[in-house]
């Protein structure tokens, strides 16, 4: 694992380490006893380098010893790198931007205790498989190298990465297999879980029955198969191991570790003691914790915990606690790419046209469900800008140019698989408008936030994700149902972008169909049920807004989007807000005639803003134009009162014209507070609530005249008797 010195001198106080070695800027940590956590973190020699971040703790628990046996390292010193993928008359400033991150190699081998020599055993399978991968990752750089001589960068095929590990395990296994065979030593037995970190690319390997987990913000994926023969109850017995045949029963995937997500390997005193429920919350707690730091430092500085509390060791000592009589130990990792900005023309800068490698003021950038955009976040990115059809960013291809305009650029693009997606970014025309950067990262985070980053089961993103290939793999969250459920909540989805990106833009669904606007040109004035309608698919979307503590505060048609099939879909969150922060509302920046007339007062803003703008909406569905002009909302020197003629005209009923009227109200307080109450009586079936009741000739024709009818017979029998008497 990549250090520093200061970094290396607090491992060896933190953990007890029995083998750490210094090559060049190489450190490896194997840890096999001890009963202390470490806290890592690698410091690179450039900012160009994927930057890791690491917790782990390893005791022995209630046993006499500690049996596993756990190994950090980086597979290649960086002076290797430098020599073997650099050109000999390449600059210093060309080297340290070609050098590519030194892969990360994590190993956890569990002992079996069944054996005589279970701690000697793991030993041997993280030696032997550091080893061996590492041997081969040299030779296969420096062939790649030769055969690639012009180029400067080199990157690894997954196949051969999976070939080399699996000859690695092989031959793990067959140093502990063999002698056993000849019967020269007790046999040797251990399970082995580990990472070979690539950049984001992720190659996993497992057999046994310790556990690899995924960790997002608000899931938690085990990502490998616990190798055992359950009998009846209990936990069954271990079906795979090092050493248990001469064939190992090994599960190997690939798949790219995405921002805001972080990996985690525990054995099975840990996971066994610990309700799923809880563990998830801790695990993402923690995972939270650390991205939300990550957000404001450009790196990791020396000592930096992943918590206050050390959630490896904190998570151990709760499995201790609960009973556990096994090893107990844990390790946690993620990844924060970090990017050298070279000088071109998509290259971030400041409102004042200066470089932004001092980072933007950040003083006008508020707070938002802790989605804050940092001075990082805006230092690590370029702008993709000019891309043609053909052009490929990320592994994503560019397949039709949707939109280009003075704020943004859009593009349908495709993976490998051909699946769809739309690939928005700022156009080069928004370099010097630092707002515009910050609420494009702000709505990324929101959209991300919102759509849960649930991807167990969906067609797409990205490559060979073992969320999706293997069918039998559990999942902690409660939710274990295929994808996340956002196509019914009527918002955009996001998708995560590869962390190791240096590009600024949104990867999102793609949607066939039409803006709301182009249907009101088309269609309006429309009839109030259909209007009932789309108010309702708009009001339920904005409503799960509303629920995570948002305000979209851009509602337009602009904005709505509808499918095929008729469902909504709601986009654009860079003007989104908390709803709980006093300081979290500004005037918008979209069109003015959408927006409730609070935002150019000190009146409050809230649910009852983001209403009077699907009230407005509603409006121009029934009438075909707009209630007020964006000056009577900015000045309101004069009473604003909806005009009720239009609706008149166009035979909308009495109870929703009130409704209107009443969601369109310039006094917050006299508006509605909830959309639910305002569609209840929008609904033109809802009388019961009309203050100006129709002439019952219009409502019921037939007893009217059945009623005159009646009148008339007993006039005309009065007047009969009368005259006969």
């Amino acid at each position: 694992m990549n250090t520093t010195p200061e970094a290396s001198q607090d491992v060896n106080k933190q953990g007890t380490h029995n083998n750490q070695q210094n090559a060049g800027h190489q450190v490896s940590a194997q840890i096999s006893t001890g009963s202390q956590s470490s806290s890592i973190k690698s410091s690179h020699l450039s900012a160009d380098h994927a930057l890791w971040w690491l917790d782990f703790f390893t005791t022995k628990g209630r046993k006499a010893e500690n049996q596993d046996s756990l190994l950090i390292t980086t597979c290649l010193p960086y002076h290797f790198l430098e020599a073997t993928l650099t050109r000999p008359n390449d600059s210093n400033q060309a080297k340290q931007t070609a050098m590519p991150p030194a892969p990360l190699l994590v190993l956890m081998a569990d002992g079996v205790s069944a054996c005589q020599f279970p701690k000697q055993a793991s030993q041997l399978v993280i030696n032997t498989v550091a080893n061996k991968i590492t041997l081969a990752l040299s030779k296969l750089a420096q062939t790649t190298h030769q055969s690639h001589s012009q180029t400067a960068v080199m990157s690894f095929d997954d196949d051969q990465i999976a070939s080399l590990i699996k000859v690695a395990v092989n031959k793990a296994n067959d140093t502990l297999c063999i002698p056993q065979a000849y019967q020269r030593v007790p046999p040797l037995l251990s399970t082995l879980s580990g990472l070979l970190c690539i950049g984001d690319r992720i190659h996993l390997f497992h057999t046994g029955d310790s556990r690899i987990y995924r960790i997002g913000i608000d899931s938690l994926t085990v990502l490998s198969e616990d190798h055992r023969i359950h009998r009846g109850q209990d936990k069954g017995a271990l079906s795979a191991a090092i050493g248990a045949d001469t064939q190992v029963d090994l599960q190997q995937s690939v798949f790219t570790l995405h921002q805001n997500e972080c990996l985690a390997l525990m054995t099975d005193g840990v996971y066994e003691h610990i309700d799923a429920t809880e563990l998830q919350f801790e695990l993402c707690t923690a995972a939270t914790s650390m991205f939300q730091a990550l957000a404001t430092a450009h790196t990791l500085p020396v000592g930096f915990n992943v918590s206050q509390s050390l959630v490896s060791q904190s998570l151990c000592e709760q499995a201790f606690v609960e009973g556990s009589h096994d090893n107990l130990s844990m390790i946690l990792l993620g990844i924060k790419a970090t990017a050298n900005l070279a000088s071109r023309a998509g290259t971030l800068r400041d409102a004042d046209g200066s470089d932004d490698s001092n980072g933007f003021d950040g003083s006008d950038c508020f707070d938002d469900n802790n989605s804050r955009p940092s001075t990082s976040d805006m230092t690590r990115y370029q702008l993709p800008t000019g891309l043609e059809v053909g052009d490929n960013i990320d592994g994503f291809t560019v397949v039709n140019i949707i939109a280009r305009t003075a704020r943004s650029d859009v593009y349908l693009v495709q993976d490998e698989y051909e699946n769809d997606f739309v690939l928005k970014s700022p156009s080069l025309d928004t370099i010097d408008d630092g707002h515009y950067l910050r609420d494009f990262l702000k709505e990324r985070k929101i959209g991300l936030s919102l759509s849960k980053h649930r991807r167990a089961g969906e067609p797409a993103y990205n490559q060979a994700d073992p969320n999706r290939l293997q069918a039998n793999s559990s999942t902690v969250s409660g939710a274990q149902s295929i994808g996340s459920g956002l196509g019914a909540s009527g918002l955009l989805r996001y998708y995560p972008v590869p962390a190791s990106t240096t590009y600024l833009y949104h990867l999102t669904e793609y949607i066939e169909g039409e803006s709301l606007r182009d249907f009101i040109e088309r269609n309006a004035p429309c009839d109030v049920w259909q209007t009932y309608d789309l108010l309702t698919k708009i009001g339920m979307a904005v409503r799960v807004m509303h629920r995570n503590y948002l305000l979209h505060q851009d509602i337009k048609p602009e904005n709505v989007l509808l499918t095929k099939s008729g469902a909504v879909k709601l986009i654009d969150f860079g003007s989104a807000s908390s709803s709980i922060l006093k300081d979290s509302t500004r005037p918008p920046n979209g069109d003015l005639h959408y927006a409730a007339p609070e935002y150019y007062t000190d009146a409050p803003k809230g649910v009852h803003s983001d209403l009077f703008s699907i009230a407005v909406i509603g409006y121009e569905l029934l009438t075909g134009q707009l209630p007020f002009g964006s000056q009577d909302l900015m000045s309101l020197r004069h009473a604003l009162v909806m005009p009720a003629q239009p609706l008149r005209q166009q035979n909308v009923p009495p109870v929703s014209q009130q409704a209107l009227m009443r969601a369109l109200h310039p006094n917050t307080n006299a508006r509605y507070q909830a959309i639910g109450e305002f569609l209840q009586d929008f609904n033109p079936d809802n009388r019961a609530n009309s203050r100006d009741p129709e002439p019952l000739i219009k409502r019921n024709p037939l007893l009217v005249w059945h009623g005159i009818c009646f009148i008339q017979a007993i006039i005309i029998v009065l007047l009969l008797w009368a005259y006969l008497s």
